[in-house]
């Protein structure tokens, strides 16, 4: 029988969200598993967005820059789509009219990182480098080239740039192994959204199996391994459905046990990454933050795969 998180462990995590985290992480809890309104988890989301668009305020906690960022908006249309927002909402339409201003621009795409970010507590590696924008830029871009052109974007111009970014990538798919931290993470997100790909010399099987094998590559399989910063297989699968199932449905399997192992009595998962020593004070703001988003993450995770014992209906009240 597989393991299953009792629903007295499942309520205290929601507590701790309750008490801990943010106004977002509440509202992606209530929108995820709650039957919450979309909509209030959008408005919520939205006021991280600035008058251009874009997105920062620390959205993503590894950095507290207020300025709208290209990674900053990459992360909230990421948490858009997770919240299936309507492809028409208007925080698309104001981050795609972010991503096409010439300000934003970074050689053919957008820079992983800003100069703004150094007068901002922040993580080691969203410090401003251009050898950083040059190594993790591609995943970035490939990940906003999908949302522009599977969303709701008009702009003609904005679109024939992602265009060309994803013609590029898929090009480079079959001829070098190393896409940055990001990489293969951006094309695993296209699995299930092959058909808004530009025409490209290869077919949808050629490129499906070959996304695969980077990812079968990549992914970190040994649980004791699992506590540091390493690519999970949820970085991957997130459900039944998904492409990368059947190669990694064991550790899929053993990642679940190890979450449910792992969890603590009266807390939520550690995250797995620190700031090295920068900003302390700012940092143990940052890892409440990232516990709370990661909670989300992991119970949504464990709800797919029918990992979290039931409520126990008495009358007509859930017992909790």
């Amino acid at each position: 029988m597989k393991k299953r998180m009792t629903q007295a462990q499942f309520q205290q995590i929601r507590r701790w969200v309750l008490r801990n985290g943010r106004p977002l992480e509440w509202a992606r809890w209530q929108a995820m598993f709650e039957g919450g309104s979309q909509n209030q988890a959008a408005e919520v989301l939205s006021g991280y967005q600035n008058a251009d668009g874009g997105f920062g305020w620390g959205l993503e906690p590894d950095c507290m820059n207020p300025q709208s960022s290209p990674y900053q908006t990459g992360s909230a249309l990421a948490l858009a789509e997770a919240l299936q927002l309507d492809a028409h909402d208007p925080l698309y339409q104001g981050a795609f009219a972010y991503l096409g201003q010439e300000s934003t621009a970074y050689r053919d795409g957008w820079p992983f990182t800003i100069q703004s970010n150094d007068a901002y507590p922040h993580a080691p590696w969203m410090g401003y480098d251009p050898k950083l924008n040059d190594a993790e830029s591609f995943g970035l871009n490939l990940g906003l080239a999908r949302q522009i052109l599977t969303h709701d974007c008009d702009d003609r111009t904005l679109r024939a740039k992602a265009e060309a970014i994803v013609a590029k990538a898929f090009k480079q798919l079959f001829t070098q192994e190393d896409f940055g931290e990001m990489g293969v993470d951006a094309f695993c997100g296209w699995l299930p959204q092959l058909d808004f790909l530009p025409a490209t010399a290869y077919t949808q099987d050629q490129i499906r199996e070959r996304i695969l094998t980077l990812i079968e590559k990549r992914v970190e399989r040994d649980p004791a391994q699992w506590q540091e910063y390493k690519p999970r297989p949820s970085y991957f699968v997130r459900s039944r459905n998904d492409a990368a199932y059947p190669r990694l449905k064991d550790r899929v399997e053993a990642e679940l046990d190890y979450l449910i192992d792992t969890c603590p009595e009266d807390g939520v998962w550690e995250i797995p990454w620190n700031w090295a020593g920068l900003y302390p004070e700012a940092f143990r703001v940052a890892r409440t933050q990232w516990k709370g988003w990661k909670a989300i993450e992991n119970i949504a995770f464990l709800m797919a795969f029918d990992r979290i014992e039931p409520a126990v209906q008495k009358g007509n009240h859930t017992d909790e």
